[in-house]
């Protein structure tokens, strides 16, 4: 009788197959979270875009007569709380304050009650990318965080306004606007000064978009 020679793998063949898996698994792993992130960059951006196109073009038929009340904002006074509903009454320019504009784009861009709800794909949860500002402060230092929108009155030194100048009042019927997009990691010890914000802007730090309600 003939004895059968059963053959296997040599532990260094095994050896070098578990290596290679692990190499390739490295590699897999680096490159998945390149993908996200460089997903994760291009919602975010992309929300700052369409939220700012949507600004320009309710300002641009606001302050040209093209309509008095905007078809798309319901009136929001923003104070130290978002509102918990919506708005039943369109926001109309020369009666409506920039307090309670800067709450209707905040309200349409991220609230759920037939809000868009643009969510930041850099925040865990579901927290809204925008946020609006009551006042005409700069907000908090952790308002700059990665990813978020900060909408706000624009500050002296930025948006043509002289640097000794003063932001417009939230209750007034015409001022200066600007969003704030944060698009790097760090969030800042301190509130960034304008020009801070314009340095940031070479560097990638930031993008700002002004506005103005006439």
């Amino acid at each position: 009788m003939k004895k059968s020679l059963q053959k296997g793998f040599s532990l260094v063949e095994l050896l070098v197959v578990v290596a290679i898996i692990g190499v390739l698994a490295g590699v897999g792993i680096v490159g998945y979270q390149s993908y996200t992130e460089s997903a994760k960059i291009k919602v975010a951006e992309a929300n700052f875009n369409s939220i700012t196109r949507f600004i320009e073009t309710e300002l641009t038929l606001l302050n040209n007569g093209v309509q008095d009340s905007s078809g798309a904002l319901r009136n929001n006074l923003r104070g130290a709380t978002v509102p918990a509903t919506i708005g039943t009454v369109a926001f109309t320019r020369d009666t409506h304050p920039i307090q309670g504009l800067k709450g209707a784009i905040e309200f349409h861009f991220g609230m759920a009650n037939e809000g868009l709800k643009f969510k930041n794909p850099f925040a865990v949860g579901t927290n809204p990318q925008l946020r609006s500002l009551s006042g005409t402060g700069t907000g908090a230092a952790a308002d700059y965080g990665r990813g978020f929108i900060l909408l706000r009155q624009s500050q002296p030194g930025e948006n043509g306004i002289a640097t000794a100048g003063a932001a417009a009042a939230d209750a007034a019927l015409i001022g200066k606007i600007s969003a704030v997009y944060t698009a790097i990691a760090d969030v800042p010890p301190a509130v960034p000064t304008a020009a801070q914000l314009t340095s940031g802007l070479a560097s990638g730090k930031y993008k700002i978009k002004h506005f103005e309600l006439k």
